[in-house]
């Protein structure tokens, strides 16, 4: 009966931890946007409350024994309430924005820290508790820690798939908060069963895991560290990759966290096939899988690209944890075992939040840690001939790429020329070096070798790299075409806008913006009115739209990524802001907020041009949001929303909101076939929802054919700011 007390307590409070975790990244989203580095950065936060947590547990214990410390950690548990419901303030102006991890890390904790800090003591005290009782299992009450990490993984999955759809974030936070008081009883009710408890007897105490006997030296809780950081640090790294390289989906983030949790509940479970030698021969394989798809790009399908950097995830996240496992201590030095898991995951969260941004100027931190995890494995657990089949894999596939590269691209550029070489020599030198060589101790080195190309690889520049440079949302990059005529944005692998080069169309708005598409219509429309007003852009990019301008016209264009504005503001990058005919302004900060300190009635057009990036700052697009745009549109103004995007599909939630507000919507999915002529001139295809308070706003187009009228879905529930799934946006290719 204390064993089942104390599992569901765990199996409570883990539950509790990464349910808030994700409600708490949807809270602060609507400052900063739906990056990925907000999501990493509060995992660096909850990373480190839980290291905060570990060692409270691990120091309280130590000095007050465990029924002592359980009166004050009750009281502890108490002074919690008084911090809930949880709530956060947004920032008061732009300039709070600067350092937007450093501001987000300071709103965390004022609105989360207390509570989370209290539950994330839980595991490694509850299981402190449990091994001095005279249960039975109190010598080896690891298998506790599978029990605390399947509430973890169920509050996680639970959170998007049952709790998000059908309830808002202020009901949210007051589940929370009558959850939190049911574990302050719970976590009595393990205190009142530990003091009723007689203390074990010291054999029974040391009669404890395999790893036991085992010196508790500096080498040791070093492993432990290293071991920790890599799957924490991977588990961040696969998250910025998959969400920015390959989908702009935020459901994305929840996945690899997911998966790392289902680690722990394998390895530290009673089945000890998960720490045991056929997951190690799997792991130089995987480091091999995962550097053959970042070296070729591999981008789609989705599901399965996706799906195997999930499953390379979880191998190694099952080899690194399963190594902890096997070397767990004595349940004397429990608390301590879990601080230093604690400092590893922390670490991990450090590097890939706050240091890789400032490391690397693109997203290398993946192939980083595949290097890493290659060269920290144990050389005596290699399997000799798992690792000779995983290169001679590697070499027929280096093989091929080169074949393929050298047959299709006689005239390559430098930078794809080094790789090739590189990977001819992987082909013919590794499985030379492998046959002559019995030594386990070079197999890490040689195993990060395919791994490094590929790092080489990925960190070269796509065509003639101008500039790059990585801020917290996102690493930009500004190409020269071969040819010199254009230069191109990318933020990450999505285009963000091309300007040409010669001065006779230097300021003709290109790729979604073309005169001939649907915003090249739209100010064609606003062009015949007598009186002409001021307009709005959320969202920068090159400052393409300010070539709409007219003499004296002025444009306010929000941008809340300092280093887009730094970019589009460059005359050696681009010049659509300088030479625009216009007056033309940009506001840094969140477009939201900054929009509704705007004048009422100010603008004929605000166009909302922030969902065709890496991520989708849904707060742009609920019933609120719309509603001050209304505010700042004159009587005849439109809303123009740019939604294209390779994987959601925003005009249903977009269309129920208008019908909300009986507004008149017109939208046009206009893309340019590949073959056609004006594709080279890098005109893209661009997908555009308008919304109007009656029909005569939009003139001409109320009528043309490729505009089509769209009709709002009834089944479908109004976006708000307490309420908004990403899943109402059905999700595309997944």
């Amino acid at each position: 009966m204390r064993y089942l007390l104390y599992a569901l307590t765990l199996l409570l409070s883990s539950s509790l931890l990464f349910f808030v975790q994700p409600m708490v990244a949807k809270m602060v989203t609507p400052v900063l946007g739906g990056s990925p580095a907000v999501w990493n950065t509060c995992m660096v936060f909850f990373q480190a409350l839980l290291l905060g947590g570990y060692v409270y547990a691990h120091a309280s214990t130590r000095w007050l024994g465990t029924r002592r410390q359980s009166l004050v950690h009750l009281a502890v548990m108490i002074v919690g309430v008084l911090f809930l419901p949880i709530g956060f303030e947004p920032p008061t102006d732009a300039t709070s924005l600067e350092n937007p991890a450093l501001w987000l890390l300071g709103a965390l904790f004022l609105g989360v820290g207390w509570p989370f800090f209290v539950i994330s003591t839980s595991a490694p005290l509850l299981q402190k508790w449990f091994s001095t009782t005279d249960h039975p299992d109190a010598a080896d009450p690891y298998h506790l820690y599978a029990a605390s990490n399947v509430g973890s993984f169920f509050g996680l999955v639970a959170y998007p798939f049952l709790i998000e759809p059908r309830i808002g974030v202020q009901a949210q936070t007051t589940l929370w908060m009558i959850c939190y008081v049911v574990l302050i009883a719970a976590v009595a009710g393990c205190a009142l069963a530990l003091w009723r408890s007689a203390e074990p007897e010291a054999a029974a105490s040391e009669a404890s895991p395999p790893a036991a006997v085992l010196p508790l030296s500096w080498g040791r809780r070093g492993r432990w560290v290293l071991w920790a950081f890599i799957p924490s640090s991977m588990m961040l790294a696969v998250t910025s990759f998959v969400t920015t390289d390959i989908a702009p989906v935020p459901m994305l983030w929840i996945p690899p966290l997911a998966i790392y949790l289902l680690s722990f509940v394998l390895v530290f479970a009673r089945v000890e096939w998960f720490r045991s030698l056929p997951v190690f021969t799997l792991f130089p394989l995987t480091l091999l899988g995962l550097g053959a798809m970042l070296f070729v790009q591999l981008g789609s399908p989705l599901e399965w690209v996706a799906g195997i950097h999930f499953l390379g995830l979880l191998i190694i996240s099952l080899v690194f944890h399963g190594l902890m496992a096997a070397d767990r201590p004595a349940t004397r030095h429990l608390t301590e075992f879990f601080c230093w898991m604690s400092v590893g995951g922390a670490l991990g969260g450090v590097f890939n939040a706050l240091l890789a941004p400032l490391i690397f100027d693109r997203l290398l931190d993946y192939p980083a840690l595949l290097v890493i995890a290659a060269l920290a494995f144990p050389p005596a657990l290699y399997s000799r001939r798992a690792v000779q089949i995983t290169l001679l894999i590697g070499a027929a596939l280096a093989g091929y790429l080169v074949g393929r590269d050298v047959m299709i691209y006689l005239g390559l550029e430098r930078s794809r020329e080094l790789a090739t070489l590189a990977a001819v020599a992987l082909s013919l030198g590794i499985p030379t070096v492998i046959a002559f060589t019995r030594a386990r101790v070079l197999t890490p080195a040689l195993l990060s070798v395919p791994l490094l190309i590929s790092t080489f690889y990925l960190g070269q520049p796509e065509g003639n790299e101008l500039h790059a440079e990585r801020s917290f949302f996102a690493a930009n990059q500004v190409v020269k075409t071969p040819d010199g005529g254009y230069h191109k944005l990318y933020n990450g692998t999505t285009l963000h806008g091309v300007q040409a080069q010669d001065d006779e169309f230097r300021l003709v708005p290109l790729s979604y913006y073309y005169l001939t598409g649907p915003l090249g219509q739209l100010f064609e429309v606003l062009s015949k009115r007598p009186e002409r007003h001021p307009f709005a852009v959320v969202g920068l990019g090159t400052g393409a739209i300010a070539a709409y301008t007219h003499r004296g016209q002025e444009a306010d264009f929000f941008e809340i990524d300092q280093a887009i504005a730094r970019i589009a503001r460059d005359p050696r990058y681009f010049t659509y802001l300088e030479d625009c005919p216009g007056e033309c302004e940009v506001i840094l900060g969140d477009g939201r907020l900054q929009l509704a300190q705007m004048p009422d009635e100010r603008y004929e057009l605000i166009v909302l041009d922030a969902y065709s990036s890496t991520a989708i700052p849904v707060h742009l697009l609920t019933l609120e949001a719309v509603e001050m745009y209304l505010k700042k549109l004159t009587p005849d103004g439109i809303l123009a929303f740019h939604i294209s995007n390779r994987h959601l599909d925003l005009q249903p939630p977009l269309t129920r909101i208008a019908g909300e507000l009986g507004l008149v919507v017109r939208g046009r999915d206009h893309w340019v076939d590949a073959n056609d002529p004006v594709y080279n001139l890098y005109v893209d295809g661009s997908d555009w929802v308008m919304m109007a308070k009656n029909e005569e706003a939009f003139g001409a187009i109320i009528d043309h054919p490729s505009w089509h009228e769209y009709k709002p879905e009834p089944r479908l529930r109004v976006w708000t700011d307490d309420y908004a799934n990403i899943f109402d946006a059905y999700i595309l290719d997944f």
